[in-house]
């Protein structure tokens, strides 16, 4: 098989060491230059990897720039994954317009550049760790703890949202387990470096994340009940920043656009946009890591077992520390719901009920009238699960399917949901055409959609029309998903 070169002969996805230190010395210099190469005042584009090795501090600085390369990847993720998901429907052209189907495939430019992100975030982290950490005499344990972090937050991507990914330029595809197995690694290592209670806490939160999607509900279970009893409402956020970038794409893509890009699932509508601005320089910040987790984490572990009590009281404290979070007021006046161009029509008035199927009940107070006044919105995390709802649910089933919902809801738009479903990325084709240890028959390619997961827009399509006071969803897919709870493609505990 031909394999795509440069202009020297080399495999395109390899990435020399030099060409790595200028990457992430280019993303450390966007993100705010001055606050950490001032002793140099290097402006030079063409600096060279000696050059910046010699730089007094050049650790912290190349970590600044990982940490700029999360904000870029967690951006990429989020964009893609919500748009497979039942989450969001693409309803303009400015995005994938077929991962809505879901159609994935390996050569899809989409899939390909969400591969690359956790690449470079991964490589940048190890290249630190690996490279310029051993350069510099100044370099800290905390700088240390931080690459370990990144890295293994590199490898928790891997993990969750593909089939199958390398682990190092020109590496054979490893499994999701074996990702999961890395991440927990470099966590761990993180956590050994740092001195920060709140680092080490959000270190402690991502190894319960991680062990829970390998499944291993002991270990996620003691690491989740820590966080619990520590930092219940441990928060750590992906900044961005709208004059050195990257600015929040998601924001833009359900708010600052004002097109009605992205749309909600009609039941998710009291939690847009969740991103907003109030002038152009704003851009919220995105969590990465939250308390809730422990506390969903803990109630699956429950009903695993067949407590269905312990579980809904897991659920109860969750709701506390939900309806605890900031929210904001928001001005959404300009968001049409579709009436713009869009391809279909979603309900905009707080009169529309909403049923989660065809057979469901409806309810009210999922859908916002924003044609007036500004509409309240949680902004970390929010739920429509009330605790009588909690009370009213008796069997292992009914919590189940509430526990999913809640996932859904408190997650919204933070690129989770997508993992939920249990749909996979394929490894992208490129990286059969380029690297030696990757062939275009692997099953790796191919991407993994669970017959249970309706194809033909089934995952977005429901019945209104406009002026319509019920708004009626296709498929719920929490009921697929407690339908299905012995798929080993989701509910990692069942």
């Amino acid at each position: 098989m031909m394999k795509r070169t440069d202009s020297n002969n080399r495999p395109m996805t390899m990435r020399s060491s030099k060409l790595t230190i200028l990457t992430a010395l280019v993303t450390g210099l966007g993100a705010g230059a001055c606050d950490f190469l001032d002793p140099t005042g290097v402006n030079n584009p063409t600096v060279t990897e000696e050059t910046f090795l010699g730089t007094p501090n050049a650790a912290a600085s190349w970590t600044r720039g990982v940490e700029r390369q999360l904000a870029a990847t967690i951006n990429q993720v989020i964009i893609g994954t919500e748009v497979v998901s039942d989450n969001v429907f693409n309803n303009r052209t400015l995005y994938s317009k077929v991962f809505d189907i879901p159609r994935i495939d390996n050569s899809d430019f989409d899939v390909l550049n969400i591969q690359e992100s956790i690449h470079r975030l991964r490589q940048m982290a190890d290249q630190g760790l690996t490279v310029v950490v051993p350069a510099d005499e100044a370099a800290t344990d905390q700088t240390r703890a931080q690459l370990h972090f990144y890295r293994g937050f590199g490898h928790l991507l891997s993990a969750e949202l593909f089939v199958a990914l390398p682990g190092e330029p020109e590496g054979a595809p490893l499994d999701p387990a074996t990702h999961f197995d890395l991440a927990v690694q470099d966590f761990e290592q993180a956590r050994t470096l740092s001195s920060d209670a709140d680092f080490d806490a959000a270190a402690l939160l991502a190894i319960a994340r991680a062990e829970y999607g390998a499944g291993d509900r002991t270990a996620a279970v003691a690491a989740a009940q820590q966080v619990k009893s520590a930092t219940p409402s441990l928060l750590r956020m992906v900044e961005y920043d709208n004059v050195d970038g990257p600015g929040n794409s998601m924001q833009n893509a359900i708010y600052d656009s004002g097109q009605d890009e992205f749309q909600p699932l009609p039941r998710l509508d009291f939690l847009f946009p969740k991103y907003y601005s109030e002038t152009a320089a704003d851009e919220s910040p995105i969590a990465l890591l939250k308390g809730e987790e422990a506390f969903l984490i803990l109630a699956e572990a429950a009903l695993a077992t067949g407590d269905v009590a312990g579980a809904r009281q897991e659920l109860k404290e969750l709701i506390d520390i939900v309806e605890a979070r900031p929210t904001a007021m928001i001005d959404d006046r300009g968001q049409q719901r579709g009436r713009q161009g869009g391809t279909w029509i979603f309900p905009d008035d707080a009169a529309v009920q909403v049923a989660a199927s065809p057979t469901a009940t409806p309810r009210s107070g999922l859908v916002l009238t924003r044609s007036g006044d500004r509409v309240e919105i949680p902004i970390v995390s929010g739920t429509s699960v009330s605790d009588q709802m909690l009370d009213d649910a008796d069997t292992h089933d009914e919590m189940l399917y509430l526990l999913y919902l809640m996932r859904q809801e408190i997650f919204v738009v933070e690129g989770r949901r997508m993992t939920d479903l249990g749909i996979r990325l394929p490894t992208a084709l490129d990286e059969a055409l380029t690297n030696p240890n990757v062939d275009e028959g692997m099953a790796a390619l191919t991407a993994r959609i669970p017959s249970f997961i309706p194809l033909n827009y089934g995952l977005d399509s429901f019945t209104y029309e406009d002026g319509d006071l019920l708004a009626v969803i296709a498929n719920d897919m929490n009921a697929v998903l407690v339908a299905n709870q012995s798929s080993p493609a989701v509910l990692p505990f069942h």
